[in-house]
C-alpha cells in the first residue's frame, strides 16, 4: 500500500504498466494528500464520479481535463501551473512510453504487487468491518437520542399536568381543614404529598433526559466523524477497483418504540410513566457510555478473525442485505443487483429457503433486476418468489402483496400490459381489503393499474380510473405529493391521447406551475409535462402556440438533459412538426434536415424516429417544390 505522506490513511495499490503512469498516480495522490478533501468531495468539486476518480488514481491514464481539473482543485492558484505542467509531462509519458522497457526483474515487481494487492484487500475487509461498527453505533445514538427528545417532550407535558394536579390539591385540602381529622382531609393530603414526589422525579428524570440529548448529539458529531474517515479510507483503499460491493452504506437508523402508557388510576398511571421515564433513562446511558467507550478505546478497532468455517453471521448478512437494499435506493440498481446475487445463495445456506429474510432478499433482487432494466428477468424472480412468500408468510402479508405489485410493474415495463392489467386488476382489491383504501400502496396500485390500462390501448378507461384516483390523492397525500402531480400529469396525457386535446391542454396548463413551485422549473417531470402540453396545444389546433411553447423548451432540455437525450430529440421534432403544420412548409424541412444527422448519431439510421423524421422531410418537401 501507498501510505499519505506523513502518515494518516493509506492508499491502495496502484496498477500501472508503465513507470511513467505510476509516477503520476503517485503525484496525483499527494496532491489529494496535501488537500485534504474526501474522493466523494473531489469527485463533486471536478464533476467526475467518484469510481473515475479512483480509478484515474490507481494507476489509469486520466484525461488532460480530468488532470487539470484535479491540480486546479487541489493545488494553491500560486503553484498550479507548475504542478499541471509536471503532471501533464508525466501523462504525455505515460501514453508514450519509450520502446525499451527499463531494465529490472519484472518477475519480483510482479510478487511484489502481488503482496501489496493482497495487503490492500486485507485492509478493505478491516476498514469494512470498522465501518459497519460505526453505522451500528449511529443507529444506538440515534436511537438514544430519539428516545431522549421523546422523554423530554413526555416528561415536560407531565410536568405541566403535575403543576394542575397539586395545586388542585391543595385548593382541595384547604377547603377540607374546615373538616379536621375526616377521611377525605387524610386522603387529599396524601395524594398531595404523592403528587408533590412524583413532581421533583420528573424534573430529575426530565434532567437526566437532556443531559441525554446533549451526549447524543456530542456522540452524533463524534460518530459522524468517523464514518466520514472511514469512507474517505475505504475510497482510497479501493481506489480502481470497481467490482468491490462496498461503494453503498446502509442506513441502519431505527425508530424507537412508542412509550407504553398505564391504565391505573392517574397516581398510579404518572408512577407507571416515570418508572418507564427512568428506565429509558437508564437505558440510553448504557448506550452512550458504551458507544463513548468503544470510541474512546482504540484497541476496539482490531477485527475479530472470521470464524473457522467461515460461515457468516446473521448479523453480517443482514448488513449486506442493507448494503444491497441501500445501493438500489441510491440508484445504483446494477450494483444492488450483484450484492444481492451473492447474498441469496448465503442467507439460503444459513437461514434456509424459507426463511424471511431469504424471501425478502430475493424479493429486493427481483425489484432491482427490474429497476436495472432487465424486466423478462424480474417477471422470472418475482413470479418465482411469490409462490413462496404466499406459502411462509400468507397470502395477505404486505411483503407478498408487494411483490405482486412489483410483478404486475414488470410484467408491464417488460411489454405485457394486458396481462399486467390482469394482474394489478387482481391486487387492489387485496391491498385494498388488508391495508386499506387510503394505504398509499394501495393508491399506487390504483395508479399502476391506471398506467398499464393506458399502455395496453384503453386510454378512455385510463381516464375513468385516472379521475377517480386523482381526488384520493390529493386528499391522502396532498396536492403537492410527487404522485399527485405524476398521477395528474398521467391524465391530462390520456384525455389527450383519448381524443380531448382540448380538456387535455386544460388539465396539463393548470398543472405545470404546480411543477415549477413544487419539482423546479428544471425537474425532468417539469420538462417532461411542458413538452406534453406543447403537444396537445398543438392537437388542439393552435399550432402557433405550440411553436412558441416548443421553441422555449428546446434550449432548457439541452441545458438540463442534454442535446443528444431523446427527450430533446422528440422535441426538436415536434417543433418542426408544429412549425410546418402551422404552414411554413421551408422552415419546417430546414429544421427537420438539421435534426436528422443527429438521429443517426444518436439512434440510428433504422430507429423509427429517424425514418419517421425521413418520410416528413419527403413528403413536405414534395409540397414545397408544388408551391413554389
Amino acid at each position: 500500500m501507498t501510505p499519505k505522506a506523513g502518515g494518516g490513511r493509506p492508499w491502495g495499490p496502484i496498477r500501472t504498466e508503465n513507470d511513467a503512469a505510476r509516477r503520476l498516480a503517485v503525484l496525483l495522490r499527494r496532491h489529494v494528500d496535501a488537500c485534504g478533501k474526501t474522493l466523494a468531495v473531489l469527485g463533486a468539486e471536478i464533476n467526475v464520479s467518484k469510481a473515475q476518480t479512483g480509478a484515474n488514481l490507481a494507476g489509469k491514464v486520466p484525461s488532460r481535463e480530468f488532470v487539470i481539473a484535479l491540480i486546479r482543485a487541489t493545488v494553491p492558484p500560486e503553484l498550479r501551473e507548475r504542478r499541471q505542467q509536471e503532471a501533464l509531462g508525466l501523462r504525455e509519458q505515460a501514453l508514450h512510453p519509450a520502446l525499451t522497457p527499463p531494465p529490472g526483474p519484472s518477475a519480483a515487481a510482479g510478487r511484489g504487487y502481488a503482496v501489496e494487492l493482497a495487503a490492500a484487500q486485507a485492509r478493505q475487509i478491516e476498514t469494512y468491518d470498522r465501518l459497519t461498527r460505526a453505522l451500528e453505533q449511529q443507529a444506538e445514538v440515534e436511537r438514544a437520542k430519539n428516545n431522549s427528545d421523546k422523554l423530554v417532550m413526555v416528561l415536560l407535558n407531565m410536568i405541566r399536568q403535575l403543576d394542575r394536579r397539586v395545586a388542585d390539591l391543595v385548593q382541595e385540602r384547604d377547603h377540607l381543614r374546615t373538616r379536621p381529622g375526616s377521611e377525605a382531609l387524610e386522603d387529599a393530603e396524601r395524594k398531595l404529598a404523592r403528587a408533590e414526589e412524583q413532581e421533583k422525579r420528573a424534573h430529575a428524570e426530565l434532567q437526566r433526559a437532556e443531559e441525554k440529548q446533549r451526549q447524543a448529539e456530542e456522540l452524533q458529531a463524534r460518530v459522524q466523524d468517523q464514518l466520514r474517515r472511514l469512507t474517505d479510507e475505504l475510497d482510497r483503499l479501493r481506489a480502481g477497483d470497481t467490482s468491490s460491493p462496498l461503494d453503498a452504506l446502509p442506513a441502519l437508523t431505527e425508530e424507537p418504540a412508542e412509550q407504553p402508557r398505564s391504565a391505573d388510576p392517574v397516581g398510579d398511571d404518572i408512577d407507571a410513566v416515570l418508572a418507564r421515564a427512568s428506565a429509558v433513562n437508564d437505558e440510553d446511558n448504557d448506550t452512550l457510555t458504551r458507544v463513548t467507550s468503544q470510541l474512546d478505546d482504540t484497541t476496539a478497532e482490531i477485527v475479530q478473525d472470521n470464524p473457522p468455517d467461515n460461515t457468516p453471521s446473521p448479523e453480517s448478512l443482514s448488513a449486506r442485505h442493507n448494503l444491497g437494499i441501500s445501493a438500489g435506493e441510491s440508484g445504483d440498481h446494477a450494483q444492488a443487483v450483484i450484492l444481492l446475487t451473492d447474498l441469496v445463495p448465503d442467507l439460503t445456506r444459513v437461514l434456509g429457503a424459507d426463511h424471511p429474510h431469504t424471501l425478502n432478499a430475493r424479493h429486493n433482487l427481483g425489484m432491482n433486476v427490474g429497476q436495472s432494466g432487465d424486466r423478462a428477468q424480474a417477471v422470472v424472480l418475482l413470479t418465482e418468489v411469490i409462490p413462496d412468500l404466499t406459502r411462509v408468510l400468507g397470502a395477505d402479508h404486505p411483503q407478498t402483496l408487494n411483490a405482486r405489485h412489483n410483478l404486475g410493474i414488470s410484467v408491464g415495463e417488460s411489454g405485457d400490459r394486458a396481462q399486467a392489467v390482469v394482474l394489478l386488476t387482481e391486487l387492489v382489491p387485496d391491498v385494498t381489503r388488508v391495508l386499506g383504501a387510503d394505504h398509499p400502496q394501495t393508491l399506487n396500485a390504483r395508479h399502476n393499474l391506471g398506467i398499464n390500462v393506458a399502455e395496453g390501448g384503453d386510454r378512455a378507461q385510463a381516464v375513468i380510473l385516472l379521475t377517480e384516483l386523482v381526488p384520493d390523492l390529493i386528499r391522502v397525500l396532498g396536492a403537492d405529493h410527487p404522485h399527485t402531480l405524476n398521477a395528474r400529469h398521467n391524465l391530462g396525457i390520456n384525455v389527450g391521447e383519448g381524443g380531448d386535446h382540448a380538456q387535455a391542454v386544460i388539465l396539463l396548463t393548470e398543472l405545470v406551475p404546480d411543477l415549477i413551485r413544487v419539482l423546479g422549473a428544471d425537474h425532468p417531470y417539469t420538462l417532461n409535462a411542458r413538452h406534453n402540453l406543447s403537444s396537445s396545444v398543438g392537437e388542439s389546433g393552435d399550432r402557433a402556440q405550440a411553436v412558441i411553447l416548443l421553441t422555449e423548451l428546446v434550449p432548457d432540455l439541452i441545458r438540463v438533459l442534454g442535446a443528444d437525450h431523446p427527450q430533446t430529440l422528440n422535441a426538436r421534432h415536434n417543433l418542426s412538426l408544429n412549425v410546418g403544420e402551422s404552414g411554413d412548409r421551408p422552415q419546417a424541412v430546414l429544421l427537420l434536415t438539421e435534426l436528422v444527422p443527429d438521429l443517426i448519431r444518436v439512434l440510428g439510421a433504422g430507429h423509427p424516429h429517424t425514418l419517421k423524421t425521413f418520410h416528413l422531410i419527403t413528403s413536405w418537401h414534395k409540397v414545397v417544390r408544388r408551391t413554389r
